[in-house]
């Protein structure tokens, strides 16, 4: 997913033929991410933006109950370490902040 949809912070653009709450934080972004361990900043890219999983949150055709996706709330991105290569999931509200006070 490219983009991320109903966040916090938000700007309307065009998705289709309606104006949707997108995200400030694009696909792509480069921040610094502090360690608070070690005082040492890495520099994180933003790789995709992943659809929040609902738990049992639709029924199947033969009845049973099964998780979906939604675009909406729950954001989380998955990044890469740029020096290290290695992936991991942020919240949003985390990349925010990093991406304020750089």
């Amino acid at each position: 997913m490219l983009r991320q949809y109903s966040p916090p912070r938000f700007r309307y653009q065009p998705v289709g033929n309606r104006l949707l709450p997108v995200g400030t934080v694009p696909v792509g972004t480069i921040f610094q991410s502090v360690n608070r361990d070690t005082g040492r900043g890495r520099k994180l890219i933003v790789e995709a933006w992943l659809p929040r999983e609902i738990g049992a949150g639709r029924r199947d055709f033969d009845g049973r109950w099964a998780s979906s996706y939604v675009a909406r709330g729950g954001h989380l991105a998955q990044v890469r370490c740029l020096a290290t290569g290695e992936r991991k999931l942020l919240a949003d509200h985390f990349i925010r902040f990093c991406v304020d006070h750089d």
